[in-house]
């Protein structure tokens, strides 16, 4: 079940880099960014009341210690840095190229998994990630006929580092939930509520004097960014918890959301170059279908 729940958790991510490129036209990152973090907090503020005990949602609002509220804090600290490199940059890019900016993710998602939990991939296994890596650093390479340099562009190196941070927040997770043993509700509802409190006080920092404002251009994109990312995060909690789940595969998984936000951006928005890229996301499909037969 935890190979369903990755590749559910992929679609539901393209879905929300969709909704984030709609949500980012017009506005600045820093409002989108606390604001979808607004809604995902206001998603589970429920769980904290009594009105949800025995619903499988519940979190004890006591049940957590200081000490593991600050490794939560951490976990926060990661993904709203992660969320703010990233926003900039699918500002600025399209998606296919925002996509392809996170091909490193699940190289350093093995990296860690194999120093922290000991996980060796087969040879067949590796080859298929490092295809999967492969067809990403491709689709990139086509950014050059769009006038995009992977070395010279500010929204690439953007992409870059909340690759990186994505990928130290996946094999983090795992660590929280099979390591330090903490529920899984507690961690992604404490950490929405960091989250937000975190974005607020960075945007206000960054806003304050009225360089930016503090409230976006609105639209119902916002709120289903941060209602995405619950949804998203929520099924991959579901994935982890399972001894078995190998993190760098859930990574491969997780990059589904490029397959899904490319095909919304090609109906949608109106992607060029589709015959290229599409040979290259085909490439990635297969990788990730070797991954599955042979997990």
């Amino acid at each position: 079940m935890w190979i369903t729940y990755g590749l559910t958790a992929g679609v539901v991510l393209g879905l929300y880099d969709y909704w984030t490129k709609k949500g980012m036209d017009g506005n600045g990152v820093m409002a989108v960014v606390f604001w979808s973090s607004f809604f995902g907090a206001a998603a589970w503020l429920i769980a904290f009341l009594p009105v949800s005990y025995g619903s499988g949602f519940h979190v004890d609002p006591g049940a957590t210690n200081l000490k593991q509220q600050l490794f939560i804090l951490f976990k926060g600290l990661m993904m709203t840095g992660s969320w703010i490199f990233a926003y900039y940059s699918v500002r600025e890019l399209p998606m296919s190229f925002s996509g392809a900016m996170r091909a490193s993710g699940p190289l350093w998602t093995f990296l860690g998994g194999a120093l922290i939990f000991g996980e060796i991939l087969t040879p067949l296994q590796f080859c298929a990630v490092l295809a999967s890596v492969i067809a990403y650093f491709l689709l990139s390479q086509i950014g050059k006929k769009e006038g995009i340099s992977i070395t010279c562009s500010t929204p690439i190196l953007m992409m870059l580092v909340a690759t990186l941070l994505s990928a130290m927040t996946t094999v983090y997770d795992k660590w929280l939930v099979q390591v330090l043993e903490l529920k899984p509700n507690d961690i992604q509802a404490w950490s929405a509520l960091h989250r937000c409190l975190l974005a607020g006080i960075i945007m206000w920092f960054f806003c304050r004097g009225g360089r930016s404002p503090m409230m976006p251009n609105w639209s119902f994109w916002i709120p289903l960014i941060g209602l995405a990312w619950v949804g998203a995060e929520w099924v991959y909690f579901l994935a982890i918890q399972d001894p078995n789940a190998n993190v760098t595969y859930l990574s491969i998984f997780r990059r589904v959301s490029l397959i899904v936000g490319f095909l919304l951006s090609v109906l949608l928005i109106g992607e060029s170059n589709v015959g290229r890229k599409s040979i290259v996301i085909l490439i990635l499909l297969i990788s990730t279908i070797t991954l599955i037969l042979h997990a």
